[in-house]
C-alpha cells in the first residue's frame, strides 16, 4: 500500500538531497573562518561590543580603521559618538579581550554620557534657549550632571 504512495523514486531524490545538504553543512563548517574572513575584508567600521545600560539606552565601542569610539544612543535622542583616546583602551581590542580596564571604561561611558547630555542640551537650546542655562550648568558640574541624567531616566521610565 505504502509503495503506491510512495515510490522508490521519491525516497531515492530525498536521499540525495539530504546528502547534498550534509555535505554542504561539513564544506561550510570547515571553511568558515575563510568565509568570514573573506566576508568582513572590505569593512572599515565594526562594532567590538554592545551593551545595554537601561531599556531605551545602549553603549556601542566602535572602531573605524583603527580608532576607537564609544557610541551611546537613547530612544528618541540622537546617538552621540565620543573618541577613545589610545592610552584608555588598555590591550588590543582585535584580540577579543576586555577592551578598557574598569577605571577607564567608567570615565569613558561618563565622557560619553557628558556629551551625550551636551547633545541633548543643544536641542534643548533650539527649542527653548530659556533651557540651555540649567543644561550647560549641568554638563559642567558632574554632580549636578549625574542629578540631571537621573531625573531624565525617570521621566522617559513613566513613558
Amino acid at each position: 500500500m505504502y509503495t503506491n504512495i510512495i515510490g522508490t523514486q521519491q525516497i531515492v531524490i530525498t536521499a540525495a538531497f539530504l546528502g547534498v545538504m550534509i555535505l554542504l553543512l561539513i564544506i561550510l563548517r570547515k571553511k568558515s573562518t575563510v568565509i568570514r574572513a573573506s566576508m568582513k575584508a572590505g569593512k572599515r567600521i565594526s562594532i567590538v561590543e554592545d551593551t545595554a545600560v537601561s531599556p531605551t539606552e545602549r553603549l556601542r565601542l566602535v572602531t573605524i580603521d583603527t580608532k576607537v569610539f564609544i557610541m551611546v544612543s537613547a530612544k528618541g535622542h540622537a546617538p552621540s559618538l565620543v573618541p577613545l583616546t589610545t592610552g584608555d583602551m588598555g590591550p588590543s581590542i582585535k584580540e577579543n579581550q576586555p577592551a578598557v580596564p574598569d577605571a577607564k571604561k567608567e570615565a569613558a561611558i561618563s565622557g560619553a554620557m557628558q556629551a551625550h547630555a551636551a547633545a541633548k542640551a543643544f536641542n534643548d537650546t533650539r527649542e527653548e534657549p530659556a533651557k540651555a542655562q540649567t543644561s550647560q550648568s549641568a554638563i559642567d558640574d558632574p554632580q549636578a550632571f549625574a542629578k540631571t541624567f537621573q531625573s531624565w531616566r525617570q521621566q522617559n521610565a513613566v513613558r
